[in-house]
């Protein structure tokens, strides 16, 4: 959605024909609820002027008295039955009205969450989209309440401004209508504020994840040490208060510009009703009207003005969050990464995956990641992929997992491209530990049960494959309490070492029963003796099947029944490493810095081959 700062009447019509989206989603999610706090509006509305013209009648009566007072007693009983009835009417409305606000708060923000869970990876990787992310994350939890509850005010504001306005012309319909001049010239003046205060919002969407950022690693436990050790606890507090002195300057212009108008405002409806008031008075100085009428009138301007700038602040709401809403709709109707079409083949495990002539560029970017890729993976076979930094072995990696789509060239999984597969079944027969692997701050069970969620409860399972990668440090008399708390988030948790949670994240992809392992990575966070545990685990539970990993490390890729060489998005080399130390220079060039070490590492090296070999 286009965002201008200069408000037009075509863009004020095109935002308020918004509205039945709106009264759309709110049906979907609360319909009863909505329709209910909408009949106790029009209710609590028309309850003012009652009250008032029972008031009227009651102040009447008293002054035309002589002997009978069963008339001002039961004119004093209504008045008190309605002031009750008006009480009540309050409290259930007020119930109903925090009851929706916490549905309807909750129940979008889960609508939200699972659009984001539908997306697809490309879609987290665009600024813009991720921007948009944002702003409906940032404001979910009360600018969506925040129509309805402007929706119902000025439901409850027009029947009170209109009964009120109606009592009045039954005594000078036209000084009444005096009063309705002044809302209806200053409306567009508030709409224009709401249009320049929402475009500082939109505009500001970036800086406001930047200053989230900063705060974010200024308040948990993984960035303390460096901000510590480093000092840059200063620099970052400074950063953050320039972002938010500029946000602060922003918001106090709007206030001003606000306040500004809302005199004005104020002053010329006082100045009509003053006009309104002296005339009734004159008019019960002259014998027209009783006094009991010219405080039910005095009383209906009173009302008007209230009700009216009530009016006035709901339509400044409605259209500064119906504005909030389009971005909510526009995030909401983004493409989902979906199967779609009725000849998706569910794919059995994977015996064979070929790339043809593949490649990649992200969006924004000039030159392609990969180029021509064209290589084969085959079951019972354990492939290792090195090249420098920026090589495009994540790419890859992602392209082979479905995360990417494929843009040029085909991907075939077990003869059949991947465009054509249930991408679910596809997924589920992959167990991936990727680089940036999670760390769940939940429990041990979720952590391990999530690699495969249909079988969580299976903690015999879990049990087994803790012990297979070694996860000693979480034992207890020889068992797993599986309800322990990892992290330091939340109560009672258990803080774990870089490389301790890479051994829950191996865990977790062990725990699936896949046909595909692919480690990105996996010694990055662990000492030697560990990685060979790893590598030891991953050679033995890859048997029989389709085994990748991703590694810097030559004594681990040595180990690989091929080894894929990259370099700047192409295959420069595939074979063993006695081969390729032959025919392929950056292989060469990659084991010989390796191997460039002093005696006393290279010793070490030595004895970590060992036990690489057993």
């Amino acid at each position: 959605m286009e965002v201008k700062e200069q408000l037009k009447l075509k863009e004020l019509l095109f935002i308020m024909k918004q509205m039945p989206k709106t009264f759309k989603l709110i049906f979907t999610l609360e319909r009863a609820l909505f329709i209910k706090l909408i009949v106790f509006s029009i209710i609590t509305g028309i309850l003012p002027i009652v009250s008032l013209y029972i008031s009227q009648e009651l102040i009447n009566s008293l002054v035309t008295i002589q002997k009978d007072v069963s008339i001002v007693i039961s004119i004093f009983l209504t008045y008190l039955g309605v002031s009750f009835f008006s009480e009540l009417i309050s409290q259930i409305s007020e119930y109903y009205n925090g009851k929706f606000q916490l549905n309807i708060g909750y129940k979008l923000n889960y609508k939200v969450m699972k659009k984001s869970s539908n997306l697809a990876l490309k879609d987290f990787e665009n600024p813009e989209i991720y921007d948009k992310l944002e702003r409906v994350t940032k404001e979910i939890s009360y600018k969506p309440y925040q129509i309805i509850q402007a929706i119902i005010t000025m439901t409850t504001s027009c029947v009170t401004l209109l009964s009120s306005i109606a009592f009045l012309m039954s005594w000078n319909p036209k000084v009444s209508l005096l009063l309705l001049v002044i809302p209806v010239i200053s409306l567009f003046y508030f709409l224009k504020i709401g249009q320049q205060e929402f475009f500082i919002h939109w505009k500001r969407a970036g800086q406001e994840r930047k200053s989230w950022y900063i705060s974010y690693i200024l308040t948990h436990d993984f960035s303390f040490k460096e901000l510590k050790l480093y000092n840059l606890k200063d620099y970052l507090l400074n950063k953050y208060w320039d972002i938010k002195k500029t946000f602060i300057g922003q918001d106090t212009k709007i206030l001003r510009k606000k306040t500004y108008l809302n005199l004005i405002y104020e002053i010329a409806v006082q100045l009509v009703g003053a006009v309104i008031i002296f005339i009734a008075i004159m008019s019960a100085f002259a014998g027209k009207i009783m006094v009991g009428n010219v405080m039910s009138y005095i009383r209906s301007v009173s009302l008007v003005q209230n009700h009216s700038q009530s009016i006035m602040t709901s339509i400044y709401s409605i259209y500064n969050s119906n504005l909030y809403m389009n971005q909510l709709y526009e995030f909401l109707e983004l493409k989902e990464e979906k199967n779609e079409g009725h000849k998706k083949q569910i794919v059995e495990p994977i015996d064979s995956v070929v790339f043809q002539n593949v490649s990649f560029i992200y969006p924004n970017q000039g030159e392609q990641t990969l180029k021509h890729i064209n290589v084969s993976l085959h079951k019972g076979e354990r492939v290792a992929i090195v090249g420098p930094n920026g090589s495009g072995k994540s790419t890859f990696i992602k392209l082979l997992t479905g995360l990417y789509e494929v843009q040029q060239g085909d991907i075939l999984i077990n003869g059949i491209n991947i465009k054509e597969l249930d991408m679910d079944s596809y997924m589920n027969q992959i167990a991936a530990l990727f680089q940036d692997f999670m760390k769940y701050e939940m429990t041990l069970k979720e952590n391990i049960g999530f690699g495969q969620i249909d079988k969580l409860h299976q903690t015999n399972k879990m049990h087994e494959v803790l012990d297979i990668v070694k996860v000693d440090f979480l034992k207890s008399h020889s068992s797993y309490q599986f309800d322990t708390q990892l992290g330091l988030w939340f109560d009672e948790g258990r803080q774990l070492s870089g490389g301790q949670w890479q051994k829950i994240a191996l865990a977790r992809a062990y725990f699936r029963e896949a046909s595909m392992y692919i480690l990105d990575e996996p010694s990055a966070a662990l000492d030697p003796i560990a990685e060979k545990e790893i590598f030891d685990t991953f050679f033995s539970l890859s048997k029989d099947k389709i085994g990748i990993f991703i590694s810097h490390r030559l004594v681990a890729a040595k180990l690989a029944d091929r080894i894929i060489v990259m370099d700047n998005g192409e295959i420069v080399g595939i074979g063993k490493h006695e081969e390729l130390l032959k025919t392929c220079p950056l292989y060469k060039k990659m084991d010989e810095s390796e191997n460039y070490m002093n005696p006393l590492e290279e010793e070490r090296s030595k004895w970590t081959e060992v036990q690489y070999q057993g």
